[in-house]
């Protein structure tokens, strides 16, 4: 009878542990872009995207615009976030940023490039994302394929914006 009560105990214990106390998520999709991917692919790293993002202004720690091991932040509100370029490969087109943001929680994202059609770029983009604390947990599972899409879209016309005319949009276009 001990050993079903002990047996019983352990089991409801790693039930209560089956729930999940903090969320993650995956989200990917594909954006095209007008431009070759030697071109292209560069425009993903901390210093280059700043050409084709309004507002991104990462203050460099160590490293350069696309190495391994690269590390940045960015003073965005109400979440500064440590970057760090944790793969990267610019022969075969992918990276790979992990972003912490303290106290919140942490995102791995991937980019990958390859050659489309004649002058285009095809990039895969994921997003993994993991709450660090209960209250990023709605963060998290906020994070949709949805707005994971919204995200991708507005990437796509500012990069081809950027590949079509050499500048920048402005934040509201």
């Amino acid at each position: 009878m001990r050993v079903f009560l002990l047996l019983l105990f352990v089991v409801a214990g790693f039930a209560h542990n089956a729930k999940p106390e903090f969320a993650h998520v995956r989200r990917s999709g594909q954006i095209i872009l007008h431009g070759l991917v030697e071109k292209v692919f560069p425009l993903f790293g901390p210093v280059e995207e700043a050409k084709w993002a309004p507002g991104w202004e990462p203050s460099i720690k160590y490293g350069g615009n696309a190495e391994a091991g690269t590390v940045f932040t960015t003073a965005s509100k109400p979440h500064p976030a440590t970057w760090i370029v944790s793969r990267y490969d610019g022969n075969a087109h992918v990276m790979q940023y992990t972003v912490v943001f303290p106290e919140d929680r942490v995102v791995q994202l991937d980019i990958a490039c390859q050659s489309g059609i004649v002058g285009e770029t095809r990039c895969e983009i994921a997003y993994a994302m993991t709450a660090l604390l209960a209250s990023a947990r709605s963060v998290v599972e906020g994070y949709s394929q949805e707005k994971h899409e919204e995200r991708l879209a507005h990437w796509q016309m500012a990069i081809n914006h950027y590949l079509q005319t050499g500048r920048r949009i402005e934040s509201h276009e």
